[in-house]
This record gives structure tokens, sequence and C-alpha cells, in this order.
């Protein structure tokens, strides 16, 4: 090593300069310097020192990042803490995805129905089976994502078992048989949180136009009568049926603006809704909304949403109104009471 040379570890780098040149890349990394260009916020920051504390503990040494007093190993240093905290108050603060109503991918559907664009039923069906589903984006649509970036696998033609009344369909059956489903069950390879083979099964609802069974129904056999096999992804589409060989992918952006496209026109944006609130994160929203209002325990809505935590309770949204329906006329009836702690205390002291 020359002399000039650092030592890719930091041996012998004194820790005020360490920090100094933490300091100074986690700043290249903010105004985009090391990156595209753009300022990124405090979270891309976070994850970019991430990986050079992870290098550090991946080689059995102490991760450069964090203090050195006693009580602080996973705790930045300060000046380095102080600046993410800057970061963070800098930040705008993030629009909420809001939950949309059932009428949403029932919109979505009455389209689907009744285009003869591939593109546009793909996208309708799809909607309708992550409201009901409560599906993450990148299950069910193409997204920029590598499999390297995130556990999330897509959805498959094998992953999806046809039932009526018990029985299994074959998944290359005729459009008419696999409209006759009672239910539908989907089984997961791999997601998010990192687990492994569950399963989430639905049966079909009242009007069996809106059914998420229905619209499993119309994708798979769209798949599969134009030579789709069972790995091909829930989100392709043929945009011509005598072209087999041409296919394409519903992606994420276009999920979303068939989303804001449907909000426009059911009328959320008169009830106060703004275009950037809503997206492909509102149907997953809307889900455990949906099933929340209609009296769905915590347990049914976890077990639904595949979350292993009340995390899901981020989807309930104080915007929506029906929360707190009856709330004011239960709290304005007046119920005497006494503060019996403070009681006690009077009587403690009275005693003493």
């Amino acid at each position: 090593m020359h002399e000039n040379q650092v030592d890719p570890w930091l041996e012998g780098v004194p820790v005020k300069t360490r920090i100094e040149w933490f300091l100074s890349f986690a700043q290249l990394i903010r105004t985009g310097t090391k990156g595209r260009g753009n300022q990124v916020k405090a979270g891309s920051v976070s994850k970019a020192l991430g990986a050079i504390g992870a290098t550090f503990e991946l080689a059995a040494l102490r991760n450069p990042l964090y203090s050195d007093t006693p009580g602080t190993s996973k705790e930045y240093h300060k000046k380095l803490a102080l600046l993410m905290g800057g970061f963070r108050h800098e930040d705008p603060t993030t629009e909420p995805q809001l939950a949309v109503p059932v009428a949403l991918p029932h919109h979505l559907i009455n389209m689907a129905l009744t285009s003869k664009s591939p593109k546009t039923q793909a996208t309708g069906h799809l909607c309708n089976i992550a409201f009901y589903y409560l599906l993450r984006v990148g299950e069910y649509a193409y997204t920029n994502k590598s499999e390297r970036e995130t556990l999330t696998r897509k959805f498959t033609v094998k992953d999806v078992t046809f039932r009526r009344h018990g029985r299994v369909i074959p998944n290359d059956s005729s459009l008419e048989a696999l409209l006759q489903a009672t239910s539908t069950t989907l089984c997961i390879s791999n997601q998010k949180n990192g687990r492994k083979g569950q399963c989430i099964h639905h049966q079909c609802t009242r009007d069996p136009r809106y059914s998420p069974v229905k619209s499993l129904a119309h994708r798979i056999h769209h798949i599969t009568s134009n030579g789709g096999s069972t790995d091909t992804f829930l989100s392709t589409y043929y945009p011509k049926p005598n072209r087999p060989g041409l296919r394409h992918q519903v992606n994420d952006k276009d999920i979303t603006k068939a989303i804001r496209t449907a909000a426009k026109y059911i009328g959320l944006y008169q009830q106060g809704y703004k275009s950037k609130q809503v997206s492909s994160h509102s149907l997953r929203a809307g889900g455990a909304m949906a099933l929340s209002l209609t009296g769905a325990t915590k347990y049914q809505i976890m077990k639904m949403g595949r979350w292993s935590s009340d995390t899901f309770l981020m989807y309930i949204h104080e915007q929506i109104t029906a929360i707190a329906d009856g709330l004011s006329k239960h709290m304005s009836t007046h119920v005497p009471f006494h503060n019996v702690g403070t009681m006690a205390i009077r009587q403690i002291a009275v005693v003493g």
C-alpha cells in the first residue's frame, strides 16, 4: 500500500476523520452527486450508509458508523445522527396513499367487461383481484425492481387454483368452465416479508360480475388460450389474438393511471381526494379498509393481507369518515364519573 492510500477497512484512521468522511459521503448522496444528479430523501441516504456498515459487519468488523459510547452500539455517531435528523426534517411530508372504496374496482370491471382492448381488460381484472386479495403491486403487475431488490414474486398461472364446491377445475379449461368456479386460491411462492408458501382464498361475491374469482377466470383463460404456460405472469396480456407470440405486461404505472382515472369518474376528487393520494397502494389499502368496515377481525385482516404484525393499521386512515360515524353522538352523552386515582391519592395524603 502506498503512503497516501487509505486502508479499505479504515485501519489507522482516527475516529474524527472517519466521521468527517461519512458526513461528506452522506452529503454527496443527499445532493445526488453520487447518484443520478437529483436530491434524494433521508431514507435513500440511510440505505447508502447502511451498505457501508453492512460491508464491515460481514467482514466481522465493528460498524464504523456507530458510536463507541457504551450503551449506544446501534446508534450513529452524534454528528452523523444530527445530519440525518436534519435531512428528515427537510424532507417534504409524505402524502399518504388513501384507501379507495369498492366502487372503484367495480367501475374498472365494468370497463373491462365492455372494452375490446386486451390491456384495458387485463388492467381492470388485475385491479379487482388486487383489491379483494389485498395484493402488493409487485405481485400482480410488472415493476422496474429486479428480483434481487425485493423478495416479492409475481403470481403466475400455476399459483391459481379454481374450485367448484371443493372440486378443482383445471386452469386450461374453457372460460365457461372457469366462470363456474365458486372459489379461488392464490398460493404465494415468496413475498416481501420473507414468508413462503402462504395461500389466500376467496369465494364468489354476491354480484358475480364483480367477483375476484371471475376476474381470475378471465385472466387465466386469456393467458392459456393465447399460448401462455403455467409460468406466465398474471400481468401478461396478448394485444392481438392472431399473434400469440406477441405479449405485453400490465405495469405498476398502468395500474396507477387506471385507478386515478376511475377515481375521477366515480367522484372521489369531489370528496376531498387528491390525484397524488391514490395509486396502486390504494387497492391494498381499500381492501383492508373494506374488511375493517364490514366487521372483519384483526386476525382476518392480517391473514388476508399476510401481515405479520398490526402494521396494516396504517391503511385504516383517519380520512375515512365511516370510522368516525356516530362517535361524536356517543361522546356527547353525559356520563357522570369520578377520578378514582385522584381520590385515592388524596385519601393517602390525609391519612399520612
